[in-house]
């Protein structure tokens, strides 16, 4: 990333990009302390599973009204309001015990995130020249990266010192109290115009059809984790019982992958044109591809962990230029309705695959869903190769 183009990045940018991190830190500590006390209480794998859709399902429901609500409010108020929705949220999971309640709970916090994804992304493109959208978007995934990684290892130490979800929890309140303040010196706000019309949610999204370039990096990047994530199903299977490894291992191949996400981040800021992103997010999805699908040959631990790296920087180039293409493409007014749908419909992909990899991994020996995983992402790629090519050419 271009250090002169980074410090001429506005102070707003900043306190936005640090107001996400700290959201999404939030979250994932809450996540990690609610699935170690289920665990701990015995709820067993269907509360678990259920605990997870519980965090992912309002995000994919919500997305059209999540939409509308961004493009429709002043900013500033969407903010604040859904930041201290979310403390009130974690404040009452800390009293609970029952798993219908925590559940319930979980869910209603995870409408306030169905509203800060789209509109953090969304204040880009008011924050910014288009010349530095690409290096502004790059900073934010930065910095949500980095609290993706550091989310469970926080959430689990304050839990298991604390012995309980409680104090992780009443924590992550009074954080979310501080992203609402923090929310009220963001100086940037999105307005809607007083004279723009009030389309729906799906005008929105079909512009996404209307613009061949954005199709196409948009179709590739929903419709990789419908194959991709079949991983994540297998990889514990693949480290504990094919390698015979330890936990420890797991937990390191993790991490490889989330330094790749990092790197590739940053590396996302130099595909800052229509023309570097169709051209680059292909091939990015066909090398994470190839790396996927050579898990599964190699029979190597430490070869595992080179091609996670590689996988990790390709797959963080595919997502980031993708909300990168959206700030180039899409209208102001519209962001909001074309962003929080186009999270939706990823994240249902992603728990599509899941159900799928539940399944398969029944069935097949890990490695050999790690094949069929990156052959079929390399499939997806050569299919949309004409629509990329296509699109190249109308540039």
């Amino acid at each position: 990333m271009n250090h002169d183009v980074v410090r001429a990045l506005p102070r707003d940018l900043y306190l936005a990009a640090g107001a996400r991190a700290a959201s999404i830190l939030c979250n994932v500590v809450a996540v990690t302390a609610l699935l170690l006390a289920f665990h701990d209480r015995g709820t067993g794998a269907w509360a678990v599973a259920a605990l997870l859709a519980a965090g992912a399902l309002p995000i994919v429901l919500l997305a059209p009204v999540a939409g509308l609500v961004v493009d429709r409010f002043d900013s500033r108020s969407v903010l604040v309001v859904s930041s201290l929705w979310q403390a009130a949220a974690c404040a009452l999971l800390g009293f609970v015990d029952q798993p219908q309640v925590v559940l319930a709970l979980a869910a209603v916090n995870a409408c306030g995130t169905a509203v800060t994804n789209p509109i953090f992304l969304a204040l880009i493109s008011v924050m910014v020249p288009s010349g530095q959208l690409a290096s502004a978007n790059s900073v934010q995934q930065v910095a949500v990266t980095i609290a993706t990684m550091v989310g469970p290892a926080v959430g689990g130490m304050v839990t298991g010192l604390t012995g309980g979800p409680r104090v992780p929890l009443m924590l992550d309140a009074v954080v979310f109290v501080m992203i609402a303040g923090m929310s009220m010196l963001i100086g940037t706000r999105r307005q809607p115009a007083p004279d723009q019309p009030r389309s729906n949610a799906r005008a929105g999204i079909m512009m996404v059809f209307n613009d061949r370039a954005l199709t196409a990096v948009v179709a590739l990047a929903v419709m990789l984790p419908l194959v991709v994530h079949l991983i994540y199903v297998a990889q514990v299977f693949l480290v504990r019982d094919t390698f015979g490894a330890s936990a420890l291992a797991f937990g390191l191949l993790q991490a490889t992958q989330t330094v790749g996400l990092l790197v590739g981040a940053v590396l996302a800021s130099q595909l800052n044109t229509v023309r570097r992103i169709v051209l680059g997010t292909p091939l990015a999805a066909a090398v994470m591809s190839v790396a996927i699908a050579m898990v599964g040959l190699v029979g190597s631990l430490p070869a595992t962990f080179v091609l996670y790296a590689v996988a990790g920087v390709c797959m963080s180039l595919v997502s980031v230029t993708m909300g990168t293409m959206l700030l180039l493409r899409i209208p102001e007014p519209a962001m909001g309705r074309v962003t929080a749908s186009v999270t939706g419909i990823h994240r249902t992909a992603g728990l599509v695959a899941y159900g799928i990899g539940g399944l398969i991994v029944g069935l097949l020996r890990p490695e050999a869903v790690y094949l069929l995983s990156g052959t079929a992402a390399l499939g997806i790629v050569l299919v949309l190769a004409p629509v990329f090519r296509r699109a190249l050419a109308l540039i």
